[in-house]
């Protein structure tokens, strides 16, 4: 199950709503860092077996998905320093 904060923080991201949250705890997505380092396409394929048809195509899916790897690679690095 993914938790409030980490689904609100996924949601956070472009292009991601509530289904594709749906879709990600369908094939075991917990957290954001999950997606650390996943290729978005393997991602789309094992939620297409999860499914067991294809639910989600590029090139949308793939946008998506990118964009929440790219977001868990980002979680915890602090923005750099603005000078005053």
């Amino acid at each position: 199950m993914i938790t409030d904060p980490e689904r609100e923080k996924m949601l956070a991201v472009h292009l991601c709503g509530l289904r594709v949250v749906e879709r990600l705890a369908s094939i075991g997505v917990r957290r954001l860092a999950d997606l650390r380092e996943r290729d978005p396409w393997d991602l789309m394929h094992e939620i297409n077996l999860q499914a067991g048809r294809p639910i989600w195509r590029p090139p949308m899916a793939i946008n998506a998905l990118q964009n929440l790897v790219e977001a868990s690679k980002l979680e915890g690095i602090a923005p750099p320093a603005r000078n005053a």
